[in-house]
């Protein structure tokens, strides 16, 4: 479904199916991420990993976070995220299309490395390296540093390692959010991977070139605040308490 006017989207969101409320996971509520305005922040937000520079409204930092959860819950009720990663992305890109993202289809490139391994991190920092300015890659980094520091038990380690792969195939997004003269745009890398070993802890687990695969994509995705404004509420309500149960926040320090 292609949305054009506003009650096209409005009735594409209530349309969409995202499963059922999670059950509600002990001692979550607490790391449940709170928007501050103009403040470096970051968040698990179920499958991404999503850091905002600093200069970014909390308003605009909690509509992207909602919008890219909505997209995600959607496209795994719709396609299996770790069997069937192309129809996945092709049905995240039309939801958050038909809220008002502009965003164009993931090409994906398989990953090459002359390194007989490697891990995740070195593949998100080379790949929006290319999009992204140094500032922007610190704040990633910085990012993933963050989760490698939580212990393997931390409700936001599990969150992000339940949503973002599955034993020997996962499929994730990093983003990185800035406001742009009062538009909200995000640089994001998406990836999916199959290996011959089972996965824990994806970012930090050292894949092997020779039995494993990682395919990538890069752009630059922009919010329609015109839109957005006009179905925010409907998002809010859609996901309910999903949005404080799928989306928790990283300490990244002061800015």
């Amino acid at each position: 479904m292609k949305a054009i006017n506003i009650e096209d989207r409005i009735s594409y969101i209530q349309s969409l199916d995202i499963g059922e409320p999670a059950l509600a996971v002990p001692g979550r509520k607490k790391l449940a991420f709170v928007a501050e305005d103009d403040k470096k922040a970051a968040a698990v937000d179920a499958g991404s990993l999503v850091s905002f520079v600093g200069g970014v409204s909390a308003i605009h930092q909690q509509d992207t976070l909602n919008s890219t959860l909505l997209a995600q819950l959607a496209a795994n009720q719709k396609y299996d995220r770790e069997e069937q990663t192309v129809d996945w992305y092709k049905f995240y890109r039309d939801v958050l299309e038909n809220i008002g993202w502009v965003i164009q289809g993931f090409n994906f490139n398989k990953f090459d490395t002359q390194s007989a391994s490697f891990s995740v991190d070195e593949v998100v920092i080379k790949l929006l390296a290319a999009i992204a300015t140094d500032d922007d890659v610190a704040i990633v980094a910085e990012t993933i540093e963050a989760v490698k520091a939580l212990s393997n038990d931390d409700g936001r380690v599990v969150l992000f390692d339940s949503q973002s792969h599955k034993l020997k195939k996962g499929n994730f997004q990093i983003g990185i959010g800035n406001d742009d003269d009062g538009v909200m745009v995000m640089k994001m890398g998406a990836f999916y991977f199959s290996t011959s070993k089972d996965v824990t802890n994806v970012l930090w687990f050292r894949f092997e070139r020779s039995d494993s695969e990682m395919y990538q994509a890069s752009q630059t995705i922009n919010l329609n605040e015109q839109i957005y404004a006009k179905v925010r509420q409907q998002v809010i309500d859609k996901l309910g308490v999903r949005a404080q149960e799928f989306v928790l926040g990283l300490d990244i320090g002061a800015d």
